[in-house]
């Protein structure tokens, strides 16, 4: 899986999709790893039992990830977390009506930041960058509409750019090296 995230890293696509439905199947989903009474129905979460949409605090264990999560009404609002099981942080971000908005952080294991960026409408919107784990930048770009746009630089550790390309609406339209 860190195999997964860091390819997805490389290209420039946000971890949070994938981990979106970790987080999804936490919201529903009982094992011996993950303890939550939350079912949804009609996309709202209710406690098991319950015929009053859930409003609370969510913090499940799911392949072996603590996901934390606000519920308003039966509906994911507010701060999301998702953390190694020793309770450093893996994710960061706002959601409002299910769906991610605002500033997101990724973290690499050792707490460093990973890429981040903002969304709106649960997809990435304006400048998202990416560290090595030195903190150093390693690629950088602008999303409009969930598509990247307009000129993405890749760096070499030192610093050197080493790959400029240009998009439009999502397609590569020019590639540099």
């Amino acid at each position: 899986m860190k195999k997964y995230f860091f390819k997805m890293a490389l290209t420039g696509i946000p971890v949070i999709f994938f981990m979106c439905a970790l987080v999804a199947l936490s919201s529903c989903t009982k094992n011996k790893n993950n303890r939550t009474d939350l079912i949804k129905m009609n996309g709202l979460l209710y406690k098991s039992g319950s015929n009053v949409p859930y409003t609370g605090r969510e913090k499940a264990v799911l392949k072996g990830r603590i996901i934390e999560y606000d519920v308003v009404n039966g509906v994911k609002q507010g701060e999301m977390k998702i953390s190694y099981l020793e309770g450093k942080p893996q994710i960061s971000g706002q959601m409002v009506n299910n769906k991610n908005e605002g500033h997101w952080k990724y973290f690499y294991e050792n707490s460093q930041v990973e890429s981040e960026g903002d969304f709106k409408n649960d997809m990435p919107q304006g400048l998202w960058v990416w560290y090595f784990q030195d903190g150093k930048v390693r690629e950088k770009g602008e999303y409009v509409s969930g598509k990247r746009d307009g000129k993405w630089l890749t760096y070499e550790e030192n610093g050197k750019i080493s790959v400029v390309k240009k998009f439009k609406d999502g397609e590569l339209i020019k590639n540099k090296n």
